[in-house]
C-alpha cells in the first residue's frame, strides 16, 4: 500500500512540476534573481554586458564603456548567466553584488 501511495505521489509531483515549467528545455528561461525593494532603493546598480567570470569576481562593461568588477558568492541572488549576457547588478559600496540579473537582449 505504501509503495502504491508513493508511486502515485511521485507521478502527481512530476506532472505538477512539468506543468509549471520546472523541467523546461531552456535552463536560462527561468529567472531566479529578484532584487527586493530595499536593494532597488538603497543599492547602486550597474547595467551592461558581462565580460568576464573569474571565480567570485565578474567584470561588467557598463553602457558608458567603463568596466566594473563585482564580487559574487553564495549570498548573491544570481540568475544563470554566461559571458556576453546583458546583466544588471545591485552592488554594495564595497563592490559586492547582492543580486545579479540576466536581462533580455
Amino acid at each position: 500500500m505504501k509503495t502504491l501511495f508513493l508511486s502515485v505521489a511521485f507521478v502527481a509531483a512530476t506532472a505538477i512540476a512539468g506543468a509549471s515549467g520546472a523541467f523546461a528545455d531552456d535552463p536560462m528561461s527561468h529567472k531566479e534573481a529578484k532584487p527586493d525593494l530595499k536593494e532597488r532603493l538603497m543599492k547602486d546598480a550597474v547595467t551592461g554586458t558581462l565580460m568576464q567570470m573569474n571565480g567570485e569576481h565578474y567584470v561588467i562593461k557598463d553602457d558608458n564603456g567603463k568596466e566594473v568588477r563585482v564580487h559574487v558568492d553564495s549570498s548573491t541572488k544570481l540568475d544563470k548567466v554566461v559571458k556576453g549576457d546583458r546583466v544588471k547588478a545591485y552592488i554594495t559600496e564595497k563592490g559586492h553584488a547582492t543580486t545579479l540579473q540576466r536581462l533580455e537582449k
